[in-house]
Order: C-alpha cells, then structure tokens, then sequence
C-alpha cells in the first residue's frame, strides 16, 4: 500500500506541530513554572532519567533550555551535589 504525497507532507506538517506542542510544554508550562516564587537564584539545574534526556533531546535545542533558566543538565544516575542553585526534575513515571 503507497501513501499519495499529500499524505506524507501531512505527517510530516503533523509531526512538526506535535514537536512544537511538546517543545511549549516542556520549556513554558515545566521549565517557566519553576520562575515564579521566591528562589535564591534565578538559574535552575535540570536533573532527568535517560528517557527523559530522549524526549527534551528531541523537542528542544540546548540554547532554548539555556533561555528558560537552566544551567546545567544532569543525569539522575550521576550522583552529584548542588546546593547553590535550585532544581527542577523530570523523571519518566515508572510502575
């Protein structure tokens, strides 16, 4: 079975906007959340799992975390300390 060539430029428009959508949630609605209230810095760590590291991977470049406040990202495995910035993680829910 062959797909017409409307058909594939409708996945590909459909898959750009569903990068969009998760590049918006990601950066505005977790990363934005985590400005409001009062914080000792106004940079955060990104701590996530490695399924996690895919996802933002995929939705985002390094420069538009970078805008959204954070200075570093981290692996949750690694196990570093820091205690002079604040933290945001995002972890892939597991059962």
């Amino acid at each position: 079975m062959s797909m017409s060539d409307s058909d594939s430029s409708s996945q590909i428009g459909d898959h750009k906007y569903f990068r969009q959508i998760t590049r918006d949630r990601l950066l505005h609605e977790m990363l934005g959340s985590t400005k409001k209230g009062d914080s000792r810095s106004t940079w955060k760590v990104l701590i996530m799992d490695r399924f996690t590291v895919k996802i933002m991977s995929c939705a985002c470049k390094m420069a538009d975390i970078t805008e959204a406040g954070v200075s570093l990202v981290e692996d949750i495995y690694k196990r570093k300390t820091i205690v002079t910035h604040n933290g945001c993680y995002i972890f892939y829910p597991a059962i």
